[in-house]
């Protein structure tokens, strides 16, 4: 959408007006605004510095033609209109920044019973007390009761927009009325009629963009995600009338969530958006086979995922989760054991594309690309690359149509000189590499080590550097471009014997494991070159030609890997 289509202006609402806009519908709060949480004294605070006319900031709001789902009940307030009803409005104003302050406003100008934390029946009904000015809730009102002369005093904030001269005089015929009680009063009429609250719309926003308003300008911290849209957007109630069924989309996401904890699997983890992005690339791939001349909707940008409808979960969710769990057991095939593990979170897309309502995936091919890809690539964060391999490499493998992986160029010395990162595609396409050679811990033939050292990836993991971190800091002389932390420094161990190594010489911690039965096998499951670790003495040119060996070895087992990619080895 242009932007000369937009529109933001303000307004300045009354109290009163605001809370009729609220009560009316008028003005909506969407579930991925949080649940009213401001404590009993944040919202006092509000009041006062609404009656000592202090700014408590805007109130944005949204208007859009888009229908989400909205709160029904927040506080004590039960809004009027059901679901069904609110979806026959023609538009909708969805507040985005100022919840808590226009539901306090709200649920003290309608009072009645809430929870707060600690209560589940908190009476948010508002009262003030003229003789102190202060604001309180109707829970102290019998408290307050017993300090004042006359519990005429003891005002309720609701009834002050209908007093009228007859009121003001039975102020000030009550016993104990005073020109400071007068005052007061007189300013908490003066906050309805003179206070203005300022409110801020904006018109002509698609939903893609609101994620980025919200963040921008909501006050409590919280980011929007564009799943929470998405959620807000597909929602609709049960209708027992027409017996049409509820849907709740997170619901499903929950679900597929839950087999995938039950089987043990660290993809319970994976994003709720990646979740959404896989199934909207089955819907893209059916579309391709139905109307293969026509535009496609669907698609894993904002925009595209704007055009997922309540009916696409429906109809499609059963098979599309069952290719979302095919993809993942192929990832989980390859040592990729958890989102995190993924050079890139866009792998997965492709690969979803290609197993969606396929009855016979070529696995082996579908492999050499993952790993082609992961290493081939120094970004892969653009829709455009994810449709591209879709449709023009994935397709065609489908079809049974020659397809060509391109080749591949393997640098040792980027190998050598790339130092762990776990943001890095690199780090994490190495070291999922070297899992997928399912290492053995130096201590026990038959111990694989993917354990929580690989799960647990953090800026900080318990990986070992085989050349130990201590152990290299005392050495003088070291070849320049050859850091401790180098990715060809690294393999994984159980933690038991990585503390058991500690930072000793590489040449001296090996003895204890040389009488292990199949040495040279566990060796090679780490491609940690033997030539390397068998030496009398240690000199500082040794850690260069050790990590460029390692690099020339990683760099074949990975050629090995891909025999149907030009894969080329570089210095």
């Amino acid at each position: 959408m242009s932007n000369l289509n937009r529109d933001i202006g303000t307004e300045d609402l009354k109290i009163a007006e605001l809370v009729k806009l609220l009560r009316e519908d008028k003005y909506l709060i969407p579930t991925f605004q949080r649940e009213f949480v401001w404590d009993p004294s944040s919202i006092l605070k509000l009041w006062d510095s609404m009656y000592r006319f202090y700014p408590i900031g805007s109130i944005l709001y949204w208007e859009t033609d888009s229908y989400l789902h909205t709160h029904r009940q927040l506080g004590g307030f039960v809004f009027p209109h059901d679901e069904d009803t609110l979806r026959k409005f023609k538009e909708w104003r969805y507040i985005l920044d100022g919840q808590q302050r226009a539901t306090s406003i709200l649920v003290c100008m309608m009072g009645g019973k809430g929870r707060v934390e600690g209560n589940e029946e908190f009476d948010y009904t508002l009262y003030f007390d003229a003789t102190t000015g202060e604001f309180f809730f109707g829970d102290e009102f019998a408290k307050r009761g017993g300090k004042v002369p006359d519990e005429r005093f003891l005002v309720r904030v609701r009834d002050v927009p209908k007093w009228d001269f007859d009121t003001y005089r039975q102020f000030s015929s009550a016993d104990g009325f005073s020109a400071e009680i007068q005052s007061n009063l007189q300013q908490l009429q003066r906050m309805f009629t003179d206070y203005k609250l300022s409110v801020i719309h904006i018109r002509g926003v698609e939903v893609s963009e609101v994620c980025e308003i919200f963040e921008r300008i909501n006050q409590e911290g919280k980011k929007l995600h564009p799943v929470d849209i998405i959620v807000a957007r597909t929602y609709r109630n049960e209708d027992p009338k027409t017996g049409t069924p509820g849907f709740y989309l997170r619901d499903n996401l929950a679900a597929l969530k839950d087999v995938l904890r039950e089987q043990g699997s660290r993809f319970q983890d994976m994003d709720d958006l990646t979740v959404i992005q896989m199934f909207a690339l089955c819907l893209r791939k059916e579309y391709r086979r139905d109307k293969p001349d026509q535009r496609n909707p669907f698609g894993i940008t904002p925009a595209a995922l704007n055009n997922l409808a309540t009916e696409h979960f429906e109809q499609g969710w059963e098979q599309g989760q069952k290719s979302i769990r095919e993809t993942i057991k192929f990832l989980t095939d390859q040592k990729i054991l958890g989102p995190d593990m993924l050079p890139f979170g866009y792998l997965a897309l492709p690969l979803c594309y290609y197993f969606h309502d396929n009855p016979s995936p070529d696995r082996d091919l579908a492999r050499q690309w993952f790993w082609r890809t992961a290493f081939g690539l120094e970004n892969f964060r653009a829709a455009g690359q994810v449709y591209n391999f879709c449709e023009h490499f994935f397709e065609r493998l489908e079809s049974g149509m020659p397809v060509r992986i391109p080749t591949l160029a393997v640098s040792k010395t980027r190998l050598v000189q790339s130092s762990y990162y776990y943001r890095d595609a690199l780090s994490r396409a190495v070291l999922a590499f070297l899992a997928n050679q399912r290492p053995i811990d130096f201590s026990d033939p038959h111990a694989e080590v993917l354990d929580n050292v690989y799960l647990l990836l953090s800026q900080a993991p318990n990986l070992h550097h085989i050349y130990p971190r201590g152990f290299l800091k005392g050495v003088d002389g070291l070849p320049e471009g050859t850091d401790a932390d180098s990715l060809m420094n690294i393999c994984y161990l159980r933690a038991r014997t990585n503390v058991q190594v500690g930072g000793e010489n590489p040449f001296s911690y090996f003895q204890q494991f040389r009488h292990v039965r199949d040495f040279d096998s566990i060796l090679k499951s780490h491609l940690i070159p033997r030539g390397y670790i068998d030496r009398e003495e240690f000199n500082p040119s040794d850690y260069r030609d050790f990590l460029f060996a390692r690099a020339q070895w990683f760099a074949e087992e990975l050629r090995d890997a891909l025999p149907d990619v030009e894969v080329t080895i570089v210095d």
